[in-house]
């Protein structure tokens, strides 16, 4: 299948589980994001603001910068929040938030600023999954002493995985039914069926979907790239191996090149490296 018919049948199946669907409707529904935001975690907000549309947070050094779904802060109030649509259940989810905790915090604490300048943060991971198998919806987490579970260290971060598994009553109707629309695509209920609406039309929209093709079809030509360049090492890999074998039973370097298509300057960085050879 060609990259682009690739990027097509994407589109044509996506859903509000797909980060850009899911991000594009947060982005350009604001209050639906608000009001997302306040069921999930009752509290008010009174407006928020998108500091930078598609948020990438870079390290100051060398190493993986991150690229945030939804990325808002609450005007006036020093809370940001982060909301990612996480499908995959991976083992390294809570490395992931803490990483994604660290980056954020360097990224909202600029250079001379004290600790006391950072913003109460909310990660939040929407999961078409239940992460810890209890059955509930809601699952919040935040720094406590080992010794007295009552101390809380109060470092104002906020660690959410929302499940769509749930069976649990944990949650306000309207996220109830949001959770449901994430799993199943079932609309029920005014909040779910706003946003019901914002997806059938951002995906109705001939600039959504070129901006969508266009991710995909470069995020998909990286992946076989880099999938290309791991089969190229694993046949060099071989042919190293196989070359070594016969530096080892006598062959000479013609001999050796002729065979595997090695360099010399390979061959010979090869018998350095392995005296044997």
């Amino acid at each position: 299948m060609s990259v682009k018919r690739s990027a097509e049948n994407k589109w044509a199946n996506a859903t509000i589980q797909d980060n850009f669907i899911f991000s594009k409707t947060m982005e350009l529904y604001p209050d639906l994001c608000r009001q997302l935001l306040e069921l999930i975690l009752g509290i008010k907000i009174k407006e928020i603001i998108y500091p930078e549309r598609e948020k990438t947070i870079e390290t100051r050094i060398d190493g993986k910068g991150i690229r945030l779904d939804i990325f808002v802060e609450d005007k006036g109030a020093n809370r940001s929040f982060d909301v990612e649509m996480q499908v995959t259940n991976s083992a390294h989810l809570a490395m992931r938030i803490r990483y994604y905790q660290g980056l954020i915090d360097m990224n909202n604490l600029k250079r001379g600023q004290h600790y006391s300048a950072l913003n109460e943060s909310f990660i939040i991971f929407i999961c078409p999954f239940d992460r810890f198998k209890q059955g509930r919806h809601f699952y919040s987490f935040s720094e406590r002493c080992d010794q007295d579970p009552s101390l809380k260290l109060d470092n104002k971060t906020h660690h959410i995985f929302l499940s769509t598994k749930g069976t649990a009553n944990d949650l306000p109707p309207d996220i109830l039914a949001f959770l449901n629309y994430v799993d199943s695509g079932i609309v029920s209920g005014k909040f779910v069926e706003e946003i019901a609406n914002a997806v059938k039309s951002i995906k109705s929209s001939k600039k959504a979907r070129h901006d969508f093709m266009t991710l995909h079809m470069a995020l998909l030509e990286e992946r076989i790239e880099g999938e290309l360049q791991g089969e190229q090492r694993g046949r060099n890999k071989e042919r190293e191996t196989l070359a070594l074998k016969m530096l080892r039973k006598g062959k000479s370097f013609d001999e050796v090149h002729e065979f595997t298509d090695l360099p010399f300057e390979r061959l010979e960085q090869l018998a350095n490296n392995n005296p044997s050879a």
